[in-house]
């Protein structure tokens, strides 16, 4: 998964600026009500 998360609105054990780059965790909280306390962070992909 080429994208991290960062937090915009604290949630559970995430402060606001906090960011998630844990494929699994991202995954988790974006199937979760808490998507919309993140945005969405392309990165580049690895070479």
């Amino acid at each position: 998964m080429n994208l991290h998360l960062v937090v915009v609105r604290p949630f559970g054990p995430h402060a606001k600026g906090s960011v998630i780059t844990d494929a699994t965790d991202i995954a988790s909280i974006l199937a979760s009500p808490y998507a919309d306390h993140v945005v969405r962070i392309p990165t580049p992909k690895e070479a």
